[in-house]
């Protein structure tokens, strides 16, 4: 599963970036928004790097799952937290629903599968 690796990776830098981003934003409020898309992205970005070690389809489905949520659900929080703007507010709960149900995934799975 390298694709998954790679993913992962990017996405753990990537949450990185964003996180010395938010220093620069001027209210409080979106400050706290942007930490918690980051911390969310950058323990999904963790997480799938783990399952990216074991075998399986299932597992490679829910690090995908697990990826595809923490992504979108940050990049949302991201774009409304920096141009002040919810047109994708809709994409948060999508997010958030496909990564519960990756971590519900793993839960089925198991490593050497």
């Amino acid at each position: 599963m390298r694709w998954l690796n790679i993913i992962a990776a990017l996405t753990g830098a990537a949450a990185l970036m964003m996180l010395a981003a938010a220093h620069h934003l001027e209210h409080d409020s979106a400050f706290n928004n942007v930490l918690i898309a980051g911390l969310a992205q950058l323990r999904a970005a963790a997480a799938a790097l783990a399952i990216a070690n074991r075998a399986g389809m299932l597992n490679e489905i829910a690090g995908a799952l697990i990826l595809l949520g923490g992504n979108l659900f940050a990049c949302e929080i991201y774009f409304s937290s920096f141009q002040d703007n919810h047109s994708f507010a809709f994409l948060a709960p999508i997010g958030g629903a496909l990564l519960i149900g990756g971590w519900v995934l793993v839960a089925f799975t198991r490593a050497g599968e």
